[in-house]
């Protein structure tokens, strides 16, 4: 392998290089799409899972599709004004919804501060050799 390939290969983290192959095998396996696609085609792939995939998953879906397409040298077909509108549209019509934790209770807090003060002098004793 040449220095070239071999940073070009470690400019992507394996993690994305899986997802990218999964979201590809996505679009041509499970939903039936044909590579190379047409701004036409993704925009359909998008509306067909608007309402099944998170936005995010779909702009991933999106930059898997348009590195597969510029890495096999032809015109990315993500970057059209209809896939760029497609996208806002869905965004705006199912807006993603933020996960929050509930915040940590006083009590909770008390409750985590008495465990970790016995498990500190349970193991204290442990250490001295007292049982």
């Amino acid at each position: 392998m040449s220095k070239i390939n071999h940073y070009i290969h470690a400019g992507t983290r394996d993690n994305t290089r899986v997802a990218y192959q999964s979201a590809v095998r996505h679009y041509e396996i499970e939903w039936g799409g044909f590579l190379p696609a047409t701004s036409e085609n993704i925009a359909q792939y998008l509306v067909d899972h608007a309402e099944k995939l998170a936005i995010n998953t779909l702009r991933q879906r999106l930059a898997a599709l348009a590195q597969w397409h510029i890495d096999q040298g032809f015109p990315d077909p993500t970057k059209t004004p209809l896939v760029k509108k497609v996208i806002r549209g869905i965004q705006r019509e199912h807006p993603a919804q933020e996960k929050q934790a509930k915040p940590f209770q006083l009590e909770q807090l008390g409750s985590v501060d008495r465990w970790l003060d016995q498990a500190i002098a349970t193991a204290n004793r442990g250490s001295a050799g007292i049982p």
